[in-house]
This record gives structure tokens, C-alpha cells and sequence, in this order.
């Protein structure tokens, strides 16, 4: 029963028979190197950061995403820059997508902040591996299943994307970008299956202000996704206390309600766990999902020997 759900939440949430939509992730505003080329490098230092998330707890094969990334600031010919890469593992089911991507930045002051103009070139790999039962006994006669001797199927996929991102400060920062701009044909083993990659685009946007004069800092935040066909938005509010603990709520349209936390180490580790409960029927056969966030940024060129971040938001 528990699979007969999974497969009636896949179609609900693909953007078509073969393909998800783009991974989803509760803590979005540490994910804006994934989503958008033009955050690359506007922050100081190296920022790495890592993010595993475990979808729709309870289902067998539901989908679990692991990605990770790093980006700059540098100088190429005298233009400030940014540069980063990112790497995503996502696989639910029979399927596995395989991501990878390097991102530049070219940064620009205007007025009082920073104007970031982006883009990123890279690869996605997708497997097929699964049970395959035919309508007859060796699938010969249909000219889209075609195996290899491990019964797996695979596309390479060629993938590239933009984007703008604007801050101001640690007080303001708004983007928007595209991704899978030539909604490359998935074509496994030179068959084409009348499938693409949709192109998505996402816009996010988010503020900074300390609550009277107390030590607590209240980060609103709205981020925004749209395949063209459907659109996804969630809202966040968080509180950071004392530049160390951070608690958040987000609402997800529609979809869940996710509770958050975050604490801020000794040496500029950072932490963040969220628990997404849904608030549809999938409540009633899932225990929801889980997500954990890890970054760090560090001065790895020794420029700013008293190197200090004040927010966890730009991570």
C-alpha cells in the first residue's frame, strides 16, 4: 500500500513520467549555490556546506538527496569574481540522478550592495535500475525498453543555467535564476523516450532586522519555484539568538509545515536540523521528512586574521 502511495506522490510532485522536479529542501536559504550561480563567491572566505535529506519517511524507496558545495571570492584580471561547485546524489525508487556543476559569478557594486550575475555548465547523470516486468516475456516488443545485462538504464545529460543575485549587507539579499535552460532530451541508450528536463525557475528573497534592542535577530525569508507547469513557494521565519541559536518555522504551500533549528559553534561550524510534517493525506502513511544541514566557512588565504561571521543566513 505504502508503494502505491509513493508512486501517486511521485506523480503528483514529477514533472513528468520519467523525471522529478529539481530535489526540494527545507533550509533553502543555505541552499542558494544550488539554485542560483550568481551566490558564488558573496561571501568572504570559503564557504562549504552540505545538506542530507530523508523524504517521506516510511516509504520504501522514497526519495533521499545528499548534496554538497563550495564557492569564492577571487580576482580573475583584476574583476572581482566568484567561483563554486556543487554535487548532488538524489535517488528514490529505481531511480538515481547523479549532479554535478561549477558556477561563476561576475560581482558588481551598485549603491550600497553587491550585484552578482551568474552562470554554471555542468552534467546530470540518470539510472534506471529496477524490476522490469514486460507484457510479454522479453520486452522485445516494445522499442522503449531496452537493457543492458545488469537491467540498468542511463542518460547523460548536458546542463547549464543563470542567474542574478543582489545583497545588501547581511541586512538584504534577493535573486532569481534558471536552471535546465536547454531542457535537455532524456535519451537512454539512443532511444528517445519523448521526455525532457524542464526548465525551473526560482526566485528568493530575504531580510534582516534585530528585534528592538534585544540580542535575537529576526530573518524572514520567501523562496519561490516554477517548471512552468506548477508553482511551489514556501515562507520562512526565523529567530537567531545571540548569534549562536537559530529557530525557524516554514510553510510549504499546500504540502508541510517544518519546524527548524540551527546552533552556531566554536570556529565557525554550523548546524541546522528540520523536520517536515506534511499536511496532506500523505500524513496518515508517512512520519514526514528529515533534513540536516552542516557548513563552515573558513579564511583559507590568511586575509582577515580576525575572520568573524555575524549571520548564519548567508552561508
Amino acid at each position: 500500500m505504502k508503494k502505491i502511495f509513493l508512486l501517486i506522490a511521485l506523480s503528483i510532485f514529477s514533472t513528468d513520467i520519467f523525471s522529478q522536479q529539481d530535489p526540494q529542501f527545507a533550509h533553502n536559504s543555505h541552499n542558494l549555490l544550488f539554485t542560483n550561480p550568481a551566490y558564488a563567491g558573496m561571501t568572504d572566505g570559503i564557504c562549504a556546506s552540505a545538506i542530507s535529506r530523508q523524504q517521506w519517511v516510511g516509504f520504501e524507496g522514497a526519495p533521499i538527496t545528499t548534496l554538497a558545495g563550495i564557492h569564492t571570492k577571487v580576482k580573475l584580471f583584476g574583476i572581482t569574481s566568484g567561483v563554486g561547485l556543487t554535487i548532488m546524489d538524489d535517488r528514490y525508487e529505481f531511480e538515481k540522478n547523479f549532479q554535478a556543476k561549477l558556477a561563476y559569478s561576475y560581482h558588481k557594486r551598485i549603491s550600497s550592495g553587491v550585484l552578482g550575475i551568474g552562470a554554471d555548465l555542468g552534467f546530470i547523470n540518470k539510472d534506471l535500475k529496477g524490476e522490469w516486468k514486460y507484457p510479454d516475456p522479453d520486452g522485445s516488443s516494445d522499442p522503449f525498453i531496452f537493457i543492458n545485462e545488469g537491467g540498468t538504464k542511463a542518460a547523460f545529460l548536458f546542463d547549464m543555467g543563470i542567474g542574478a543575485y543582489y545583497k545588501i549587507g547581511e541586512k538584504f539579499y534577493a535573486g532569481f535564476s534558471v536552471s535546465h535552460i536547454l531542457q535537455p532530451n532524456i535519451n537512454y541508450f539512443n532511444i528517445n523516450s519523448a521526455s525532457f528536463l524542464r526548465r525551473h525557475y526560482f526566485a528568493t528573497a530575504g531580510y534582516n532586522f534585530r528585534l528592538l534592542n534585544s540580542p535575537v535577530e529576526m530573518q524572514p525569508s520567501v523562496f519561490v519555484k516554477f517548471d512552468g507547469t506548477k508553482m511551489q513557494y514556501s515562507g520562512n521565519i526565523s529567530a537567531l539568538y545571540n548569534k549562536k541559536i537559530r529557530i525557524g518555522v516554514t510553510y510549504r504551500n499546500l504540502e508541510s509545515f517544518i519546524p527548524m533549528i540551527g546552533i552556531d559553534l566554536i570556529g565557525g561550524l554550523k548546524i541546522g536540523y528540520a523536520y517536515e510534517i506534511p499536511i496532506t493525506k500523505l500524513i496518515t502513511v508517512s512520519k514526514g521528512s528529515h533534513e540536516v544541514f552542516v557548513g563552515y566557512c573558513f579564511d583559507f588565504w590568511g586575509t582577515n586574521n580576525n575572520y568573524k561571521y555575524k549571520s548564519i543566513l548567508y552561508l
